[in-house]
C-alpha cells in the first residue's frame, strides 16, 4: 500500500464513494445511517467543506485509489483544538491500519500546519475498531455520555476520547 492523505476535491467524488453509504458495517456507528447518499449529493457536501475555513475534509488515498476520509473540523477554535472523525469505506482496506495511518498523519498536519493543542474524537460504545485506531495514537478516554447515541434501533454511549499534542 501507498497511503496518502489529501485535501478531497469534488473530482474524487465518484460512484464507489457514494457506495460506502450503503454497507451497513460501514454506517452502523455513524449519523450518515439517516441521510441519504447521492452522488449529487457527496459532491455538494464536499464542496461545502472545500468552502469553509473552519473544516478540512482529507482523502485517503492508496496511489490513486480513494479508499477513505477524514475529517478536522473546528479550526478556528480559539481555544487550538479540533475534532476529527475517519472512515475507511473501501472494505477491501479493512483492518490493515489505514485510519490509523489517517489518524496519526492528521495529528502530524495538526501539529505543524494547524498549530493546535488538542484533538479529541467521540465514537459509539462497541466501535471497537475506532476506539483501538484512538488508543493506538495515543488518545485517551475522556469521559462517557450515557445513552447519548441513538444507532440501529437502540441508545448507545458516547465514549469521548482527546490528545493532547
Amino acid at each position: 500500500m501507498l497511503l496518502k492523505l489529501k485535501i478531497l476535491k469534488v473530482a474524487d467524488v465518484t460512484s464507489s464513494y457514494v457506495d460506502w453509504f450503503s454497507v451497513p458495517e460501514t454506517i452502523c456507528y455513524s449519523d450518515s445511517q439517516y441521510r441519504s447518499h447521492t452522488l449529487e449529493g457527496q459532491k455538494e457536501y464536499v464542496n461545502s467543506c472545500l468552502s469553509n475555513d473552519d473544516v478540512d475534509l482529507y482523502g485517503i488515498f492508496d496511489d490513486d485509489l480513494h479508499v477513505g476520509n477524514i475529517l478536522i473540523s473546528g479550526l478556528n477554535s480559539i481555544h487550538k483544538k479540533a475534532e476529527i472523525a475517519y472512515i475507511v469505506g473501501d472494505t477491501r482496506y479493512r483492518r490493515k491500519g489505514v485510519a490509523s495511518f489517517a489518524v496519526s498523519t492528521i495529528i502530524e498536519i495538526s501539529k505543524t500546519n494547524y498549530q493546535l493543542n488538542k484533538l479529541y474524537a467521540g465514537l459509539a460504545e462497541g466501535n471497537e475498531g475506532s476506539r483501538k485506531v484512538l488508543q493506538k495514537n495515543g488518545f485517551v478516554l475522556e469521559g462517557r455520555r450515557f445513552a447519548h447515541l441513538f444507532y440501529e434501533g437502540k441508545f448507545l454511549n458516547q465514549l469521548d476520547f482527546g490528545l493532547v499534542l
